[in-house]
């Protein structure tokens, strides 16, 4: 694939995904209120489907593309993944002074949180998609972009129970929720030009991507995923999640 098909493809298929995250706020015009323990269940599937993608489809691709006893290259990069999800974390919890469009100002720092963390998040998320197309197998991308979006729409939900009851409008919440995975496609185009331009890298972004993905699954959706619908729902709605990922790979050939 040329630079520049591979550069709109992954772009056009970033902002899908950040598009999808809307889709989490379109309960709230049909009904006025979503039951939490629905809202954990969406959580815990699209945590399923992240995890699988991650060690089944980067770490497995990685591992498949080093020479043998080489895997630390896709090691260190889950490593470093993980450190820059848990760093960028932080940030947000430790920057009380930041605000964006008065959000803070109008809806109180807990709303401002939630965006901004939301939005640290869609970084790796966006870095996945990318390193996905830029591997030279858009099926691989693809998948990746597939199980990300379907993660972006109980993010979107989660956006919207968080701001509705701080005064934010259902249209508001639509417009952060867009905005909160805003980063995807600005992420997902350069890491595609990067694994383009130096493909012996590949290995270590795969992992890389994998383990911010994998930090993400464990530290934030599956412990939201507990508290709102109960270990036994979350597990079960994990193990479908990574059910339904594993079979949706195999489809396009991945896995």
């Amino acid at each position: 694939m040329e630079l520049h098909t591979l550069l709109i493809t992954t772009f056009v298929a970033a902002a899908l995904t950040d598009v999808a995250t809307c889709l989490g706020c379109v309960p709230f015009f049909l009904v006025p209120e979503i039951s939490k323990k629905s809202a954990g269940m969406f959580t815990a599937l699209a945590a399923g489907m992240m995890a699988a993608a991650s060690l089944v489809q980067l770490v497995g691709e990685g591992l498949h593309q080093t020479k043998m006893f080489m895997a630390w290259d896709v090691g260190l990069g889950v490593a470093l993944g993980s450190i820059f999800f848990l760093t960028a974390s932080r940030w947000v919890e430790h920057n009380d002074d930041l605000d964006v469009l008065a959000l803070r100002k109008t809806s109180g720092a807990a709303s401002l949180l939630i965006v901004l963390a939301m939005t640290i998040h869609s970084l790796p998320e966006g870095v996945a998609i990318g390193v996905g197309y830029g591997s030279g197998e858009s099926k691989f991308g693809l998948a990746l972009a597939l199980a990300i979006g379907v993660h972006n729409i109980p993010e979107g939900l989660a956006i919207a129970l968080a701001l509705r009851p701080r005064g934010v409008s259902n249209w508001g919440c639509v417009g952060w929720a867009l905005f909160s995975s805003f980063p995807q496609p600005l992420a997902a185009v350069p890491a595609a030009w990067a694994v383009w331009l130096f493909n012996p890298l590949l290995p270590g972004l795969m992992g890389f991507a994998a383990g911010a993905m994998l930090h993400l699954v464990v530290s934030e959706l599956l412990p939201t995923g507990m508290e709102q619908s109960g270990k036994t729902v979350t597990a079960s709605a994990f193990v479908f999640g990574v059910v339904v990922m594993l079979v949706l790979g195999k489809s396009v050939g991945i896995g």
